[in-house]
C-alpha cells in the first residue's frame, strides 16, 4: 500500500499551522528572546572533624567546626542555549547528538523548500480577508493548502485523491474549532485529536538531537555578594627534634562577614529548565575568615598571628564540588565520611530563587 497520501496529508497539516502562524504574526518581530531573569543563589555549608592530620613530620588529632555561607544575585539574558559550559558530560552528548543528526540527514531525503515568498503573499491575503478572526484563518489556510497540494498550473506536485484533500479540510475546520477553547492543555489536547482525525498521527517524542534549554546565569556587576563563616580548630600534636619529641598545640579561631562584589564577575550557573537541574561555579570566591591562630611548644615561646584564616574542607573537598553540580531550587543534603580514624560530617543547604 502506497504511503504517499499520508505524506501529502502530513505536509498539508503542516502548510495549514504555517499559514495561520504567518498571518497572525505579521505584526511581531521575527527574533524574540525570553524576559532576563534576576535569582539569588545562596549557600550554606557547614563541616565538623575529628581525626588525625600531618604537616611534614608533625603528625596530631584535629578537632574542627566550621561553617561558610555565601549570598549573591545573578542574572540571565532569559534566552535558553544548547550547551552547558558547567557539565563535564557536556562535550560529550554535543558530539554524539551531532553524530545523531550527521548519519540522520545521511539516511534523509532533502525536503522540497518551500516558496516563502508565495506563503507570504497568500498570509497577508489570508489577513487581508479574515483580520484577526482564528476560525476564518484556519478555514481559508485549510482550503488554500488543499488546493495547492491538488496541483494546477504551474505547480509540480502531482495531485492527491479527493480523499485525503476532504480530510485536509475536515482537519481545517476542526481545528479553527479547537482555537475557540481557552488556551492550555484542553486547546491541545483538541488540535492533537483533530491531528490524528485527519490521519496526521500522534505528535511524536521529542527529537534527543534538539538543542536543550539551558539558561545561563553570570554574576552581576554588582551582585551583592555576600560571605559570612566561622572556624574553630584545635590540634594537638608532636613531632621527633633531634634530642626530644615535641608536643605541640595549635588553635585557629575566627568569625566575620562582608560583602565583597569584587568576586561578582567570577561567578556562574547554569539552570536545565526541564528539571529544574542547577550547576554552579564559584572557583574564586575566597573561602577565608579573619581571626587569630596560635601556636605552642613544649619549652618554647607561643606564637600568635593576626589574619585570613583558610578553610579547608578536607575529606569532603570533593563531596561538596560535586553537590555544586547538582543543584535545584532549593533543598539540603549531607554525607558522614571518614577521615583516618574518625570522621567528617559535611552538611549543605542552597536555594537559587527568583529574586
Amino acid at each position: 500500500m502506497s504511503h504517499r497520501p499520508a505524506l501529502f496529508l502530513r505536509h498539508g497539516l503542516t502548510v495549514v499551522g504555517a499559514l495561520v502562524a504567518c498571518s497572525l504574526l505579521t505584526d511581531l518581530t521575527q527574533a524574540q528572546t525570553d524576559k532576563p531573569q534576576q535569582r539569588r543563589l545562596v549557600l550554606d555549608i557547614e563541616l565538623k572533624r575529628q581525626g588525625p592530620v600531618q604537616h611534614g613530620i608533625e603528625r596530631g588529632e584535629q578537632s574542627l567546626s566550621q561553617r561558610w555561607q555565601f549570598s549573591a544575585l545573578m542574572e540571565s539574558n532569559g534566552s535558553p542555549v544548547p550547551y552547558n559550559p558547567l557539565d563535564p558530560d557536556d562535550a560529550r552528548r554535543q558530539l554524539a547528538d551531532a553524530q545523531r543528526q550527521t548519519a540522520a540527514a545521511r539516511g534523509a531525503t532533502p525536503a522540497a523548500m518551500p516558496d516563502v515568498a508565495a506563503m507570504q503573499a497568500q498570509a497577508q491575503a489570508l489577513q487581508a480577508r479574515c483580520g484577526q478572526d482564528s476560525a476564518c484563518l484556519m478555514r481559508e489556510a485549510s482550503a488554500l493548502a488543499t488546493a495547492g497540494m491538488a496541483g494546477g498550473a504551474g505547480s509540480n506536485r502531482r495531485p492527491i485523491d479527493p480523499a485525503t484533500q476532504a480530510r485536509l479540510k475536515s482537519y481545517g475546520e476542526a481545528a479553527a474549532a479547537c482555537e475557540r477553547q481557552p488556551a492550555g492543555r484542553a486547546r491541545e489536547a483538541c488540535q492533537a485529536d483533530a491531528r490524528r482525525r485527519a490521519g496526521g498521527g500522534d505528535d511524536g517524542p521529542a527529537d534527543p538531537s534538539l538543542p536543550t534549554p539551558y539558561l545561563v546565569f553570570n554574576g552581576m556587576p554588582v551582585c551583592d555578594l555576600q560571605l559570612a563563616g566561622r572556624i574553630d580548630e584545635r590540634v594537638k600534636g608532636s613531632y621527633n627534634d633531634t634530642y626530644a619529641v615535641v608536643q605541640t598545640r595549635e588553635t585557629a579561631v575566627g568569625q566575620d562577614s562582608r560583602r565583597d562584589d569584587q568576586w561578582c564577575p567570577s561567578l556562574m550557573a547554569v539552570l536545565d529548565t526541564r528539571n529544574g537541574r542547577v550547576w554552579a561555579s564559584l572557583n574564586l570566591v575566597p573561602r577565608a575568615v579573619m581571626g587569630l591562630t596560635t601556636r605552642e611548644e613544649s619549652n618554647r615561646p607561643g606564637q600568635r598571628r593576626e589574619g585570613l584564616i583558610e578553610l579547608r574542607w578536607w575529606e569532603a573537598s570533593d563531596w561538596v564540588a560535586g553537590r555544586l553540580l547538582r543543584l535545584s531550587a532549593s533543598g539540603q543534603d549531607q554525607a558522614v565520611l571518614p577521615a583516618g580514624t574518625g570522621q567528617a560530617e559535611i552538611r549543605m543547604s542552597w536555594r537559587f530563587k527568583p529574586a
